[in-house]
């Protein structure tokens, strides 16, 4: 079965519309597992997660056609703890048992649903502590922009 990762950076259910609301805030997004393209550290308290773009699919861009386009996920962790989360993300990934749906809630911030009920954010593991960016291919050219999310 084929897993997928969810991301959502709103507070109120209602504000989710899986688009930009304006050119800095994204809402949503979900990725296919199998379009990882690498996890890796871009800080002591940043793991980034690389996926063949959504829009745009496996292409190359830019002058010389050596650009690789990629959407990138940027969470959150504490500090040094990216090996924990990248297991833990690895073995749900992998496994037949858990996330038997194929959904993968990785980071969820509603706290108030559609009845606007108080309901807990989740965190897929308890050292992710946000999603500080979503980084989008914007087309076939290489270039890429960044949309920073809150």
């Amino acid at each position: 079965m084929d897993k997928f990762l969810y991301f959502r950076t709103v507070a109120d259910v209602d504000g989710d519309d899986g688009a930009a609301g304006s050119a800095t805030q994204l809402t949503s997004v979900c990725f296919p597992a199998k379009n990882i393209m690498s996890i890796a550290p871009a800080s002591d308290t940043t793991l980034q997660i690389r996926y063949v773009p959504l829009k745009n699919g496996r292409v190359t861009g830019g002058t010389t056609n050596d650009e690789v386009l990629t959407d990138t996920v940027t969470l959150t962790v504490n500090t040094h703890t990216h090996k924990n989360v990248v297991d833990a993300l690895v073995a749900a990934i992998n496994s037949n048992k858990l996330y038997n749906d194929g959904f993968i809630d990785v980071v969820d911030t509603v706290t108030t649903n559609l009845a606007n009920a108080a309901v807990d954010a989740i965190f897929f593991h308890s050292d992710i502590t946000g999603v500080s960016g979503y980084t989008s291919d914007t087309n076939a050219t290489g270039i890429a922009v960044a949309e920073a999310l809150s």
